[in-house]
């Protein structure tokens, strides 16, 4: 499924997910045998590379000596057949004990489930649902968010990752995303009736009570809604209501209850880029569209040059961490230690993931020429 397409669906449905992946030379895979549980002794970077599908992983404690490091360890393939399959993105827990990957198959969409300590892989989605778009993480870390049937109920069902069991968020109809408040007791959600009708943002107590729309939107789509991890704030990108699949969207902040938004900074938008809260809550990290003059950008993906920023949450100053020139940028990861940002771009022609120093704004290339793709953080055993 290419990016194109993932997207045009996205956007027919008001949805707002949004995509590759030879093997890294010189850092042979170690095989984790399925049910042995390693864990991790440091932070460490996972990510998505190919031409075989696989998520390798790279103790990442000393995030400068990344590209130098020959005895880096990665984890085994998994088993997507890589014909009909794509990864397009995962999504690391916040206990650190699982990694959510999207996977797409011709016009389907899957969820994956990758058991952090042991190297299994499962599929996500519980029986009888057979396609699904990953929403978010229960702060608990254990459960998850799948948006099922995408092109049927749009039924959104809280899943236990241990044991599968699941149970049905209660929201209306046309609910593309949901988002919980760190604390687990109440959670975001956004609706669309389809283009043209733009959208609206309710929360509600976890068990659907005491529902309140908190952002009313009628010419545009509120794209990743997200509260800080202290819950003071909501991070968005507030997009057009319209057809072009890859367009120009704002940054907008407001507080944890939706009021006094304040538009910070042209965002990307139509890719699937959610803005990125720090894990101290005190910066946000997002994707910016460098040639937003571009009528072809506007309509394939290969086109984009991006780079990212860096908002103050407080002050709502703004600034570029990378400065990359005709790039195209995947999306950033947070370090656990909020020091430095992981992300995937083509600056040298192929894919290949790389880090920055938030501070200094110093870039180190993890891969190369390895087709490298979403990378996310697990914090290991010293935190």
């Amino acid at each position: 499924m290419s990016k194109t397409h993932k997207v045009s669906i996205v956007l027919a449905l008001a949805v707002l997910t949004a995509l590759g992946v030879s093997l890294m030379r010189g850092w042979p895979p170690l095989a984790i045998a399925a049910g042995q549980a390693q864990p991790l002794e440091s932070d460490t970077l996972f990510f998505v590379s190919a031409p075989q599908v696989s998520i390798q992983r790279v103790a990442a404690s000393e995030p400068r000596q990344l590209a130098q490091r020959a005895t880096s360890a990665a984890t085994e393939g998994i088993p997507i057949d890589t014909a009909m399959c794509e990864v397009f993105g995962m999504h690391a827990s916040p206990n650190d004990h699982w990694i959510a990957v999207d996977v797409g198959c011709e016009a389907s969409s899957h969820t994956l489930l990758f058991e952090v300590a042991t190297g299994r892989t499962r599929p996500a989605e519980p029986e009888p649902w057979r396609e699904s778009f990953f929403l978010n993480w229960d702060p608990d870390g254990d459960s998850f968010l799948l948006r099922v049937d995408p092109i049927g109920d749009d039924l959104i069902l809280l899943v236990n990752a241990r044991n599968g069991r699941f149970e049905q968020m209660d929201v209306p109809s046309f609910t593309y995303d949901v988002a919980f408040l760190p604390d687990g007791k109440r959670v975001l959600y956004a609706v669309s009736r389809g283009l043209g009708f733009g959208s609206k943002v309710w929360m509600m107590d976890r068990n659907g009570r005491n529902r309140e729309q908190i952002i009313g939107a009628p010419a545009h789509i509120i794209a990743y809604p997200r509260w800080s991890p202290t819950g003071e704030a909501i991070a968005y990108i507030r997009m057009p209501d319209s057809n072009v699949p890859f367009t120009v969207g704002e940054l907008v902040l407001a507080d944890g209850n939706g009021r006094n938004e304040r538009v910070i900074a042209p965002a990307d938008a139509g890719h699937g880029y959610p803005p990125v809260w720090s894990p101290d809550g005190q910066q946000v990290a997002f994707v910016v569209r460098e040639n937003p003059e571009s009528a072809a950008a506007d309509v394939a993906a290969p086109y984009l040059e991006s780079n990212i920023y860096v908002a103050d949450a407080a002050t709502g100053n703004v600034r570029a961490v990378t400065r990359f020139e005709g790039a195209l940028i995947d999306g950033p990861a947070w370090s656990p230690d909020r020091a430095w940002l992981a992300f995937s771009t083509n600056a040298g022609g192929v894919a290949d993931v790389w880090l920055v120093e938030v501070a200094s704004g110093e870039v180190q290339q993890v891969t190369h020429n390895a087709d490298a793709h979403y990378p996310v953080w697990v914090a290991g055993r010293e935190r």
